[in-house]
């Protein structure tokens, strides 16, 4: 299960190196390939193959023309891009995405438990200090969900 968060480093190549935590957890997949997307544009998505797979073949069950699913698969299509981990641990982050997540440098990888996002740290702090729950809200998720 991939699950926490941690700094790492885009090089001068674009290449991320996924932290040592991550690549011992990430599922085997064929060739080391991933593909990598965003649903936003704010933050960078890495997917072991089958698993975007899974969610890919969701574009084709009905209604196929569902004017989410058509945006949805235009946005994942744009940013996407299949990646091969090289032996170091590093994978390429497609160009636009890396421009429109302002991903350089020092980076936060997150783990969400089967795929791993990559965000510009200030704009993670931004987004998690925003989406802080309420005191109403935690106890809802207590209720709702057994928080």
């Amino acid at each position: 299960m991939l699950i926490g968060s941690y700094t790492a480093t885009i090089d001068d190549k674009s290449r991320l190196r996924l932290p040592a935590r991550f690549r011992r957890d990430l599922p085997e997949t064929v060739d080391n390939t991933y593909y990598i997307t965003s649903y936003t544009g704010t933050c960078a998505k890495i997917y072991p193959l089958p698993v975007w797979e899974r969610i890919a073949q969701k574009f084709l069950e009905s209604p196929r023309m569902h004017p989410l699913k058509v945006k949805l698969q235009k946005i994942t299509s744009y940013y996407g891009s299949l990646s091969e981990m090289d032996p170091q641990g590093r994978i390429l982050i497609p160009a636009d995405l890396r421009e429109d997540a302002q991903l350089s440098g020092d980076v936060r990888v997150s783990g969400q438990y089967d795929h791993l996002e990559v965000w510009n740290e200030q704009n993670l702090r931004s987004d998690v200090r925003a989406a802080l729950l309420t005191p109403e809200e935690w106890e809802k998720a207590a209720d709702e969900m057994g928080f």
